[in-house]
């Protein structure tokens, strides 16, 4: 009796789904990586919930008072370009800051049609007892991956931008939940 050959394995074939309960074959790549792509938008969305409900404050205002407290005082325009965000995205997320008290905001001496905003020492307290900013934990373990593999995962994800003709969609890199960055309630 002759033995049969074991058929070639793909990578496609040795991806394990997280959870049998959503098991998706691995000859559907398609499925495979919308589910991906659902599974990060909900750790998004869920991390986004827990930090509101827990703490009163969003994902991009903890990045801007991480910002001020690593780098102190700056303009808003200067914190604006630091967070990857437009000049009147930094106004609402620093009138809500100054509002809770977490943040100073004074005209700039030299410049009247400057102004210059600071973390608070609330704000630091406040930061010490908060969750990182979803978006620092990812870059922690990305920048353990090999410099090959991070380059892969970029290009692989440029790439499904481009397949879902996403390129002309704005977005800051900050991880945040569903709300629109523009409002940032909270």
């Amino acid at each position: 009796m002759k033995k049969r050959a074991k058929p070639k394995s793909s990578a496609l074939d040795r991806v394990a789904p997280a959870n049998r309960r959503n098991e998706i074959p691995a000859s559907k790549p398609d499925l495979l990586i919308l589910q991906a792509l659902r599974r990060i938008i909900r750790a998004v969305d869920m991390h986004s919930r827990k930090l509101t409900h827990s703490y009163g404050i969003t994902g991009p205002q903890l990045v801007c008072l991480k910002t001020l407290i690593d780098e102190g005082p700056m303009s808003l325009t200067t914190l604006a370009r630091r967070v990857h965000v437009g000049g009147s995205t930094i106004t609402g997320i620093i009138d809500r800051l100054v509002a809770k008290g977490l943040v100073l905001r004074v005209q700039d001496a030299g410049d009247r049609r400057r102004s210059v905003v600071s973390a608070t020492k609330k704000a630091s307290g406040f930061v010490s007892k908060a969750p990182s900013p979803l978006q620092e934990t990812f870059a922690t373990r990305l920048a353990k991956l090999p410099e090959l593999e991070q380059a892969a995962i970029a290009m692989s994800l440029q790439r499904i931008v481009h397949l879902m003709e996403a390129e002309d969609i704005d977005a800051a890199p900050i991880l945040h939940g569903s709300e629109r960055l523009a409002d940032d309630p909270a």
